[in-house]
Protein backbone atom coordinates (compact mmCIF):
# COMPACT_ATOMS: atom_id res chain seq x y z
CA UNK A 1 0.00 0.00 0.00
CA UNK A 2 1.20 3.07 -0.63
CA UNK A 3 1.06 6.62 0.35
CA UNK A 4 -1.89 7.83 -2.06
CA UNK A 5 -3.64 4.73 -1.71
CA UNK A 6 -3.98 5.33 2.35
CA UNK A 7 -5.35 8.94 1.38
CA UNK A 8 -8.24 7.14 -0.97
CA UNK A 9 -8.59 4.43 1.73
CA UNK A 10 -7.99 6.04 5.03
CA UNK A 11 -8.06 9.78 4.80
CA UNK A 12 -4.35 10.23 6.28
CA UNK A 13 -2.83 13.10 4.92
CA UNK A 14 0.76 14.54 5.87
CA UNK A 15 2.78 11.07 6.09
CA UNK A 16 5.08 9.50 4.18
CA UNK A 17 4.63 5.32 3.74
CA UNK A 18 7.54 3.17 5.33
CA UNK A 19 6.61 -0.15 5.55
CA UNK A 20 3.40 -2.69 5.91
CA UNK A 21 3.03 -5.60 8.32
CA UNK A 22 0.24 -8.49 8.11
CA UNK A 23 -0.63 -10.70 11.16
CA UNK A 24 -3.84 -13.34 10.92
CA UNK A 25 -6.84 -9.93 11.28
CA UNK A 26 -4.44 -7.37 10.91
CA UNK A 27 -2.37 -5.10 9.14
CA UNK A 28 0.25 -2.09 10.26
CA UNK A 29 1.05 0.59 8.46
CA UNK A 30 4.22 2.37 9.29
CA UNK A 31 4.09 6.21 8.46
CA UNK A 32 6.34 8.89 9.67
CA UNK A 33 5.63 12.65 9.42
CA UNK A 34 6.12 14.44 5.89
CA UNK A 35 5.77 17.87 7.66
CA UNK A 36 8.67 20.42 7.26
CA UNK A 37 7.50 23.15 9.42
CA UNK A 38 4.27 23.90 11.45
CA UNK A 39 3.22 27.10 13.70
CA UNK A 40 3.07 27.59 17.37
CA UNK A 41 0.45 26.25 18.24
CA UNK A 42 0.17 29.17 21.25
CA UNK A 43 1.45 32.27 19.22
CA UNK A 44 1.19 31.23 15.01
CA UNK A 45 5.09 32.20 14.60
CA UNK A 46 6.41 30.22 12.35
CA UNK A 47 9.82 30.11 13.77
CA UNK A 48 10.01 26.57 15.15
CA UNK A 49 11.59 23.46 14.26
CA UNK A 50 10.56 19.82 13.94
CA UNK A 51 11.95 17.65 16.74
CA UNK A 52 11.94 13.14 15.98
CA UNK A 53 11.33 11.91 19.10
CA UNK A 54 10.91 8.67 20.12
CA UNK A 55 7.33 8.29 20.89
CA UNK A 56 5.19 6.42 18.80
CA UNK A 57 1.62 6.64 18.49
CA UNK A 58 -0.98 3.99 17.40
CA UNK A 59 -4.13 4.62 15.61
CA UNK A 60 -6.88 2.71 14.76
CA UNK A 61 -8.25 3.06 10.97
CA UNK A 62 -11.28 1.75 8.47
CA UNK A 63 -11.16 -1.41 7.84
CA UNK A 64 -10.01 -2.57 4.49
CA UNK A 65 -11.69 -5.90 3.56
CA UNK A 66 -11.79 -8.48 6.85
CA UNK A 67 -8.89 -7.06 8.04
CA UNK A 68 -8.27 -4.57 10.72
CA UNK A 69 -6.23 -1.48 9.69
CA UNK A 70 -3.60 -0.30 12.45
CA UNK A 71 -1.24 3.44 11.64
CA UNK A 72 1.65 3.45 13.17
CA UNK A 73 3.04 7.13 13.70
CA UNK A 74 5.89 8.93 14.56
CA UNK A 75 4.92 12.04 15.28
CA UNK A 76 6.73 15.29 15.50
CA UNK A 77 7.23 17.73 18.36
CA UNK A 78 7.37 21.54 17.77
CA UNK A 79 10.61 23.01 19.55
CA UNK A 80 10.90 26.83 19.14
CA UNK A 81 13.73 27.94 16.80
CA UNK A 82 16.83 29.11 18.96
CA UNK A 83 17.83 31.42 16.54
CA UNK A 84 14.94 33.86 17.10
CA UNK A 85 14.57 33.64 20.40
CA UNK A 86 16.11 37.34 22.27
CA UNK A 87 18.77 36.99 25.31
Amino acid sequence: MTTSSLYHTQGIVGFNYEKTERTADTEIYYLRSSARQQPCPQCRSWDTSLAETGKTRDIRGLCIGLKNADAHCHPPRQVPDMRYIEP
